[in-house]
């Protein structure tokens, strides 16, 4: 692309006591290769030395909102993107990394397909020191496939987010008028739920390079929802949002009987669950699982 088509990217970085990464998270994005950036970081009334760190950062791509409420995971991420201004939006996770050439091999997609709702790339899962443990993608190569099929496979599946984390994914900023914010009834899926709305609306173009890192670690969201089992609540919380909507049955045909398939199916991979958790001995994760579990169904049955 040539400067004069290099549209506005918002790097959106929301964060709450994450001080001991957020420095490589910001200097990931500050070191892209792409030259029309504004870098937004949102700390959400973090108690750490967050406030320290942020203020040795001196950069005219960089603003820094600074509030003294906490709006929670979600709340942010909406309250965070009502600054942005750019063509195009881009998360990036506070304990997350972005390759050099990320936003610019993203960009470069997004402008080649004007039809795209999302596009994604390969990411790499690393540990808290940095190490990479695996990779994960949506295909053995770059594709591109038409979103209301692919939504529509999600919706009757539900095992598995190809597309990936808030890091590994871009999006036009005139589609959050179409699709809305993000849900916060959810907060382990609400990214794999925003892509679903947004997938009603275009097609998903995947770069088969890794082009950003996923941090796993003890204090990140993803550990919390499996140790307090809310992910199961939130599953079952999707499948009562999509199937009891005229509007969403309608748009990605979902049928009586896909409802009972997906509905079965996520019964069973939780019982699965909580048998391996009982196996190992984990008594207590187990009985918290059964407890959601049991907790969903009813409500699913009203």
């Amino acid at each position: 692309m040539v400067a004069t088509t290099r549209p506005l990217v918002s790097v959106l970085i929301p964060t709450y006591n994450r001080a001991d990464y957020l420095g490589d998270a910001l200097n990931s994005a500050l070191n892209q290769d792409y030259p029309n950036l504004e870098i937004i970081v949102h700390d959400d009334a973090s108690t750490d030395s967050t406030l320290d760190l942020l203020s040795r950062y001196h950069d005219p791509r960089l603003k820094i909102i600074r509030t003294d409420d906490n709006h929670g995971m979600i709340g942010g991420w909406n309250y965070l993107a009502s600054f942005a201004k750019g063509k195009y939006i881009k998360f990036l996770a506070s304990d997350d990394l972005l390759a050099p050439q990320c936003v610019s091999l993203l960009v470069r997609a997004a402008e080649a397909h004007p039809d795209s709702a999302l596009i994604t790339c390969q990411r790499e899962f690393i540990n808290e020191e940095g190490r990479v443990v695996r990779k994960m993608g949506f295909a053995r190569n770059d594709t591109v496939v038409n979103g209301l099929a692919h939504a529509r496979w999600i919706l009757t599946d539900l095992r598995e987010n190809k597309i990936g984390e808030p890091t590994a994914v871009l999006y036009p900023r005139s589609f959050i008028k179409k699709a809305g914010e993000y849900d916060p009834q959810f907060s382990q899926f609400a990214d794999f739920e925003y892509w679903i709305r947004l997938l009603q609306f275009g097609d998903l173009v995947y770069i088969h390079k890794p082009l950003c890192s996923f941090r796993t670690h003890s204090g990140s969201n993803t550990t919390a929802a499996i140790r307090d089992g809310r992910f199961i609540t939130e599953i079952f919380a999707l499948i009562s949002k999509y199937y009891y909507s005229p509007h969403f049955t309608h748009a990605f045909h979902l049928t009586p009987a896909d409802y009972a398939h997906v509905r079965r199916q996520k019964s069973l991979d939780t019982l699965k669950n909580i048998k391996d958790l009982l196996f190992a001995g984990n008594l207590i994760r187990s009985f918290t699982y059964t407890k959601k579990l049991a907790s969903s169904v009813l409500q699913l049955s009203k």
